[in-house]
């Protein structure tokens, strides 16, 4: 017993892992494709790579027409929308910052079920937000106090997040029907076919430099094998063993792993400001997780 709990706990971090490495990633390959071109490549080779998985263990399961509204308004949220947000932001921060706004989502979250679960939101839970936005806040303003990302990337980054809380929403549905592989994979093919019309236009406007193809098939196809395809997986795994309460304290991990990597892949400065951010959204998140645990 001992030694499956210890795999759960590996499989948790090990996906906080690749999560935290994904804000890298997607800083390098932005500097040869655009971020909506980025996501549509970092989608198909999900999708291919799910697919072989779900067919070669016979893990499939058959999705019934009446939900294929139901996997659209989802992949409408994420991956459509969140992707948009998110690679836009980063596009126009850095590495570090957008994690610090990212690692929010999981405490925004219950102030949303709040109003549409009618779920009770605690005391603790208002503390933490508090907590974690002061936070954002710290890693957002320099010494001079003036904004140490552009406006516009810290918007498409709250956009972001307030996209990911609507998800989450959703997808309370979809996991009543279906096995956490089998939504990801629907929600990949969903997210495709949005993405086609967006590429041909973001292409036009901002063309991706396809020929140096060097430069970002690495991190491209890390992206989607190992943050949209088995971080996820190693997630549900982590999530089916422990439990939202407990498996969401993981996410804490992700601010300080996209810190590690930034300093010592693309050497991104570690200011006090963002040091003492982070340890306050870590902290605010904890908070919050650790009052749930106990009720």
């Amino acid at each position: 017993m001992k030694n499956k709990s210890f795999i759960v706990h590996i499989a948790g971090v090990v996906a906080m892992i690749f999560w935290g490495i994904s804000f890298v990633w997607s800083t390098q390959v932005y500097q040869n494709l655009n971020p909506t071109t980025t996501i549509f490549l970092r989608l198909v080779v999900a999708t291919v790579f799910l697919t072989l998985i779900l067919y070669v263990f016979q893990l499939n399961e058959k999705v019934k027409r009446e939900h294929l509204k139901l996997f659209a308004i989802a992949a409408f949220f994420e991956p459509f929308l969140y992707f948009i947000f998110e690679g836009y932001g980063l596009k126009n921060s850095s590495p570090v910052i957008g994690s610090g706004i990212i690692a929010m989502i999981p405490l925004v979250t219950p102030i949303a079920a709040r109003f549409f679960l009618k779920e009770r939101l605690t005391a603790m839970n208002v503390i933490g937000l508090i907590v974690s936005f002061v936070g954002v806040v710290v890693m957002l303003v320099t010494r001079n106090l003036e904004l140490a990302a552009k406006p516009i990337g810290i918007l498409f980054l709250c956009g972001s997040v307030l996209v990911a809380v609507g998800y989450s929403i959703a997808l309370i549905r979809l996991t009543k029907f279906y096995k956490p592989l089998t939504i990801t994979w629907m929600q990949n093919i969903v997210g495709m076919i949005y993405f086609i019309p967006m590429v041909l236009i973001m292409e036009r406007f901002e063309p991706s430099n396809f020929a140096n193809v060097g430069g970002y098939i690495v991190p491209l196809v890390s992206l989607g094998v190992c943050c949209s395809a088995i971080a996820y997986a190693l997630w549900a795994f982590c999530f089916s063993k422990l439990g939202a309460s407990k498996a969401n304290v993981y996410s804490n991990l992700i601010p300080v792993f996209t810190a590690v990597f930034s300093f010592f892949i693309i050497h991104e400065s570690l200011t006090a400001n963002k040091i003492i951010g982070i340890a306050l959204v870590v902290v605010g998140l904890v908070m919050s997780q650790l009052k749930r645990k106990t009720e």
